[in-house]
């Protein structure tokens, strides 16, 4: 795994493309997921929940769809419920979580780093996959 996520990186290094060209996954879809936050009551998580879909769908990487409330969205009708453990993991507290939040997860050892905290555009989106997965002292928190 750890090769082709370099070979790919450094590929992608040597001949940078414009975000909008981004859409090819460099990373290992095998390897990282999407965890996203959220409730159903949020009006920023309905908005958001679109962006993702397409985000998701341009990655190539899996979403794990995690409902404050139990209820889920229409993108994400069928979620997990987001408990304390979660809440802890994602947020190292169980009271005072944002969402609509969405975490890049190494799925081999549950790292994670956040990817965006609200209702963020896609191009924001793209932005910060591609700097987790190409920026030393952010991929090494994935590793």
């Amino acid at each position: 795994h750890a090769n082709s996520v370099t070979d790919a990186l450094v590929k992608a290094q040597q001949n940078p493309t414009p975000l909008i060209e981004a859409a090819t996954p460099q990373a290992n879809t095998q390897e990282y997921g999407l965890a996203f936050i959220f409730s159903s009551t949020c009006p920023y998580c309905h908005q958001f929940a679109p962006t993702l879909q397409a985000f998701a769908k341009q990655t190539g990487l899996p979403v794990y769809a995690f409902s404050m409330d139990g209820r889920g969205l229409p993108q994400y009708p069928q979620p997990l419920t987001a408990t304390k453990d979660i809440l802890m993991t994602f947020y190292q507290t169980s009271s005072n979580a944002t969402y609509p939040a969405l975490f890049l997860v190494n799925l081999n050892n549950r790292k994670h780093v956040p990817l965006a905290i609200g209702n963020v555009p896609l191009s924001a989106l793209n932005t910060t996959y591609q700097a987790s997965l190409t920026y030393p002292h952010i991929k090494s928190r994935l590793q």
